[in-house]
């Protein structure tokens, strides 16, 4: 059976069910971005970012992403001569911020993304997406400081930053971008420019659906991530609905009143709630 939530199902984010459907999603959002990206990029899960490259070499003096590996990275052929970027139209978020860098910063950063390029299989890696974990936002801990570090290396190597927290509980990471309100849920997306980023925030609550992300690559060029199929064949394929105690509360942290109402109503019309 389907979520009864029309978007993230609070009655998940705990535990072992939220682990196994991490991985899931993961794999289904490659699966959907696969298509879009084929043949100049190429999606590939958990590879560490310094393989077959030069970001880990001791002489280089730059920060190796060894043992970071992110949840899922996108590399590019490296365009032809004269090659002409695509285009496409990309969704105006609720909060943004320019970042800009000063001039020592501009010029590691020219530096890191010139060695980027793996020369073996002449890829570029242009782009990682990140699924939060509970141990990403768990303020504090080694976990948190580990991820904090990889999401570090990545930006100042000039890699777009995609950043997907589909869990109520815990700190999220710190961000440079000021949201308006609260929210739920939130993916956060560095984009990478040549003098700094442009700092994105896409917010949702528990009522609406998961939204469609713009991921952007090189030059111009983006992809469309739909969240929703993702999350709801890893559902179906964990057997969520089995683990999901809707007759009970939710994970912590407590729903607020009108929310609790809300899925109250809504549980007992998908009949999981007498």
């Amino acid at each position: 059976m389907p979520s009864p939530f029309p978007g993230m199902d609070p009655y998940l984010e705990k535990g072992g069910i939220f682990h196994e459907l991490h991985s899931q999603m993961l794999g289904e959002i490659q699966g959907q971005l696969q298509p879009q990206l084929r043949p100049k990029y190429l999606a590939k899960l958990e590879r560490h970012l310094s393989e077959g490259s030069v970001w880990d070499a001791p002489a280089s003096g730059l920060i190796s992403l060894a043992r970071k590996a992110p949840d899922l990275t996108i590399t590019a052929s490296l365009p032809a001569p004269g090659e002409r970027e695509s285009t496409t139209v990309l969704a105006i978020p609720v909060a943004s911020l320019t970042e800009e860098l000063g001039e020592d910063e501009l010029q590691l950063r020219w530096q890191r993304r010139i060695v980027i390029y793996v020369q073996a299989t002449q890829r570029l890696t242009v782009t990682t997406i990140e699924l939060l974990s509970p141990s990403n936002k768990d303020a504090g801990t080694v976990g948190q400081a580990r991820y904090l570090e990889k999401r570090g290396s990545a930006l100042h190597g000039g890699l777009h930053w995609v950043e997907i927290d589909l869990l109520r509980a815990g700190q999220r990471p710190p961000q440079p971008i000021a949201l308006p309100h609260p929210t739920s849920y939130l993916a956060y997306v560095a984009q990478a420019t040549p003098t700094g980023w442009n700092h994105l925030a896409y917010p949702w609550g528990l009522r609406d659906p998961l939204p469609i992300l713009p991921i952007p690559l090189l030059g111009s060029d983006r992809v469309f991530l739909n969240l929703g199929p993702c999350f709801r064949v890893a559902y179906d394929r964990t057997g969520a609905d089995a683990e999901a105690d809707y007759p009970g509360p939710p994970p912590s942290p407590p729903l607020s009143p009108d929310d609790s109402t809300w899925a109250d109503a809504l549980l007992r019309q998908h009949g999981l709630r007498s």
